[in-house]
């Protein structure tokens, strides 16, 4: 464990390739310190820690997850209304996985390699989240125990999802306005909804982007205020780190935040632990 910072310090801040006629979407930092990201335009790219293009990939259309393997291959979703999952080894782009009539909406892999998507059916009736070892669907996670549907349904709003240290699968359920954690068999743990004491100037809170830590935190880009709410594994809110974060969320391989502006495309490496 870790112990929280009073003030989190910025440490440095990187300029991507966004932000002048593009949006930055998402960010993903491997664990030699690289950072994969994405936005509204048919590119993926691996930057560095000062912002210098190591790897440019040219996709079909913008990127709307990224997620990668134990392999370091990068696996990708496309925006609405494509169906595939894709995997860039460093050679090209291929599918690796179809799922036919539902639309993948948010991308992970857990502890073990396991692929988690998130996904939508294309009849706008169903949300749910599926396991798969390889291409094998092993896992599907939908309705909670009395059968109610355990995610919202609205066919265009992300569901980005992360796995965390205790095996919860953490999912921010953007159209529902919640933060829906399930443990690894895909019982609900519980649902969290916002600070319940949130500051007097602030909107309802909306989760779009997530992430988790060494301390087994969940760090939730609130787009409604956009800043930060971090809660602990149980779903308690711990505190506000107060940072644009709608382009991106992510922890760099040295525990700290990196948090993505959307319209500047600036990239915030944010200490919060120590």
């Amino acid at each position: 464990m870790r112990k929280p910072m009073s003030n989190p310090v910025v440490v440095s801040t990187i300029q991507t390739p966004y932000g002048e006629k593009t949006n930055l979407w998402r960010i993903l930092c491997d664990k030699a310190g690289k950072i994969w990201i994405s936005g509204n335009d048919q590119k993926v790219y691996q930057i560095d820690q000062s912002g210098s293009i190591k790897k440019p990939v040219s996709v079909f259309n913008s990127v709307l997850a990224l997620s990668l393997s134990v392999d370091k291959e990068l696996i990708f979703s496309a925006r609405w209304p494509f169906s595939k999952v894709y995997k860039y080894d460093g050679n090209g782009v291929r599918a690796v996985v179809d799922l036919g009539q539902w639309c993948p909406r948010g991308l992970c892999h857990s502890a073990n390699d396991d692929l988690l998507v998130s996904m939508r059916s294309f009849d706008e009736t169903q949300s749910r989240v599926v396991r798969y070892s390889g291409t094998t669907e092993t896992m599907v996670i939908q309705n909670d125990r009395q059968g109610k549907p355990l995610f919202s349904v609205h066919p265009r709003a992300v569901l980005l999802l992360t796995e965390n240290g205790n095996g919860d699968i953490c999912v921010a359920d953007y159209a529902a306005k919640a933060v829906v954690v399930v443990n690894a068999t895909g019982e609900l743990r519980f649902k969290y909804q916002g600070n319940t004491s949130p500051k007097p100037n602030y909107k309802s809170f909306q989760p779009y982007q997530i992430a988790t830590d060494v301390n087994q935190q969940i760090l939730i880009n609130d787009a409604s205020n956009d800043i930060v709410q971090v809660i602990d594994k149980d779903g308690k809110f711990l505190r506000y780190i107060e940072y644009p974060c709608n382009g991106g969320l992510s922890i760099d391989p040295e525990h700290n935040l990196i948090a993505g502006n959307r319209k500047s495309g600036e990239i915030r490496i944010i200490r919060y632990l120590q």
